[in-house]
């Protein structure tokens, strides 16, 4: 009798520690993110590369969770776009290389305010990294048309939760040199004057559009 209740308590401890092993490995590992968390605001950030100097660039974050980060290269074009998507908490990069992590060497809180569609009404020329252009002009209600018969587009300008941005989206595309760029941020960096914004994408291949009044 005693042995069989030895048994029977023996046969317990393995199947609960069966179970604990079990449950150890269900657990998904949680992936770690590509970039560090900052507070919601604005920031000036950099971080070092084998180069001499650092690259540097701007790090958005906003109330609802959204994050976008903006690295330039020498010319201060855009190298890295990275952005943080709620609705399906995924990050999204213009670099092909999907394990990029990034490590802040320096940031600093920068002041930023929100921006209104409507400050952006106007005439203006895109300028594109290889020195072409591009007039454009912004609408009221948020609408930017091309006025080059040869680069024919409109887009729908959209308030963002970011400070110093707004989001845009083509709504009709006819205009090769930007295939890349359907969707994005339009972001105002007083560090780019006299450019009064700049249109950037997430996606691989697109272009870092400089905006100068007309």
């Amino acid at each position: 009798m005693q042995r069989c209740l030895w048994i029977l308590l023996l046969g317990l401890a393995l199947s609960a520690c069966h179970d604990d092993n079990h449950d150890r490995q269900e657990q998904p590992v949680e992936k770690p993110e590509p970039v560090p968390a900052l507070a919601v605001g604005t920031y000036s950030v950099s971080i070092e590369t084998d180069q001499e100097l650092p690259t540097v660039g701007k790090y958005y974050s906003g109330a609802d969770g959204s994050k976008l980060v903006v690295l330039n290269d020498a010319q201060d074009r855009a190298q890295i776009v990275m952005h943080y998507d709620v609705a399906t908490n995924t990050w999204h990069s213009n670099q092909s290389d999907k394990n990029l992590k990034l490590e802040f060497a320096h940031y600093e809180k920068i002041t930023d305010q929100k921006l209104s569609v409507n400050e952006l009404v106007g005439r203006y020329t895109l300028s594109l990294v290889d020195g072409s252009s591009i007039p454009v002009e912004v609408k009221a209600q948020g609408q930017m048309v091309s006025l080059d018969q040869n680069c024919r587009f409109t887009a729908k300008i959209s308030e963002s939760v970011l400070a110093n941005t707004v989001s845009y989206q083509f709504t009709e595309n006819k205009c090769s040199a930007l295939k890349n760029n359907e969707k994005g941020y339009i972001v105002v960096d007083q560090d780019l004057e006299p450019a009064a914004f700049r249109l950037l994408s997430d996606r691989i291949g697109a272009q870092d559009l400089w905006a100068f009044p007309s």
